[in-house]
């Protein structure tokens, strides 16, 4: 009996770890089983969205029954936290009489030390560690500058990535074949159960290269993305975040349809800032320890308990920001030109630790990704690598009139305030906020601008 353990590449198709899987345990003749284990109290020291589980939970349940199409059996196991994760697979490996254990490899500090105590079981078992690299589009740590280390600035990086990426392209693997031994003994049943229904988000790894393909196809993203009205952008970011979909099946369906030219694309330079931020965590773990990547960063920020409060609730009186904190409460997403608005409003203008808007998304986003999030956020405060410098101070109403001219986002999101005009929806005068019921604005723009500038020169 082999062992597959899912964690966070709930797919089938370029799956390193279940390919490998599928090829050893027909070669040894012998059955396959899956295992998938849920910590939610892990969850919730990381902070993670509840829909961000919900959604992980209903994955699960789809994935458990395509698995028995190839002959794979699943176990679904629920421990509190990764403390608890070696004792649990010790007990399998020994129930099972597991030959070998095949997972994809994790770079998150929490995730590697609960892989070391796993491995320590496994050893001791005598079973056979197999361990893959995870279907990034180049493994972390792959890309370093000729006087080694990790670049600074996304640019050099970029370049140096397409180089490597073009060099070293590997398709994506393909669904694998079914398992030719049945495992014929009974299963404890302990399955998920998901009543997940949520329209912006369907359940399923067809469903998600379904997206895929028909972004590639119509998508005009380098014109549209930054526009929140407008259905500019993949929507892929939660399949992303789970390992639905792999980022290596992004890359091949672009070039499929635009060829070479996909490499210097904007979408693909988005993808390819994805993972610069999850090779800076690879390479700098103290990242996930709240810990700026700038040493010398400004860290006295202020607090002020209505700020917070009227931010995360959409109530801070300037309409494309509360239209995108509301977006985040209805929707667990929220269109990435609003994410860096709402993030530099509450850090450069109010002058608010970063690391509790970090938190805030973290435990709405049901694409919530820790190595993206902190670093757009640390970009966002100019605490972080290559980030926004500390002058660059967005306007949030100079922003909307810019991407959100006709207000068609903020009546969506804000809707007291839809009647009026394209003109004042972006700064509603006195009247029209008692009119409408909506808050005077909780900074003064002008006055917060150049206090801000002040506190990041004193530093």
């Amino acid at each position: 009996m082999h062992l597959i353990w899912f964690r966070n590449d709930v797919r089938l198709t370029d799956n390193p770890a279940l390919s490998a899987a599928v090829k050893k345990a027909n070669q040894k003749h012998c059955p396959l089983l899956a295992l998938f284990i849920r910590c939610p109290e892990q969850d919730k020291m990381h902070h993670r969205a509840r829909s961000q589980c919900n959604f992980l939970d209903a994955h699960i349940v789809d994935l458990v029954k395509r698995l028995k199409q190839l002959n794979i059996q699943s176990l679904v196991r629920t421990v509190p936290t990764y403390a608890e994760v070696p004792a649990l697979m010790n007990e399998l490996l020994e129930s099972h009489k597991i030959k070998a254990v095949f997972f994809n490899k994790e770079y998150l500090v929490n995730e590697q030390k609960r892989d070391q105590a796993v491995m320590e079981v496994i050893e001791q078992n005598k079973v056979q560690p197999c361990v893959s690299e995870p279907a990034y589009l180049l493994p972390p740590q792959s890309v370093e500058k000729q006087t080694g280390g990790m670049y600074h600035v996304f640019t050099p990086y970029k370049r140096q990535f397409i180089e490597q990426l073009k060099a070293q392209y590997q398709a994506p693997l393909a669904m694998p074949d079914k398992v030719d031994s049945h495992y014929t003994h009974p299963l404890e049943s302990k399955d998920l159960k998901s009543d997940w229904a949520h329209d912006w988000w369907p359940v399923g790894e067809q469903v998600a290269r379904k997206r895929l393909s028909e972004f590639i196809e119509h998508a005009r993203y380098q014109q549209q993305r930054d526009y929140p009205a407008t259905d500019g952008t993949s929507k892929l970011s939660p399949y992303l975040a789970l390992g639905i979909i792999s980022p290596r099946q992004c890359l091949a369906q672009a070039l499929k349809v635009h060829g070479e030219s996909a490499f210097n694309s904007t979408w693909v330079s988005e993808l390819i800032w994805r993972e610069f931020y999850h090779d800076l965590i690879a390479f700098y773990p103290r990242l996930v320890k709240h810990q700026t990547f700038k040493e010398d960063a400004m860290d006295d920020w202020q607090y002020d308990e209505h700020i917070v409060t009227a931010w995360k609730n959409g109530q801070t009186g300037f309409p494309i920001i509360d239209a995108g904190m509301r977006q985040l409460q209805q929707e667990h997403w929220m269109h990435n030109r609003v994410r860096m608005l709402v993030a530099s409003f509450f850090t450069k203008l109010c002058l608010h630790d970063w690391r509790i808007g970090e938190r805030h998304f973290l435990e709405q986003l049901v694409d919530g990704d820790f190595a993206s999030n902190n670093g757009g956020w640390q970009w966002s405060s100019a605490t972080g690598c290559d980030a926004a410098p500390y002058f660059r101070i967005f306007n949030p109403t100079t922003q909307s009139k810019k991407f959100d001219e006709d207000g068609e986002y903020i009546r969506h999101y804000v809707p007291e305030l839809k009647d009026l005009s394209a003109k004042d929806i972006h700064n509603p005068n006195e009247e029209q906020r008692q009119s409408c019921d909506y808050p005077e604005p909780i900074i003064d723009y002008k006055q917060a601008r150049e206090q801000a500038l002040d506190w990041f020169k004193s530093g």
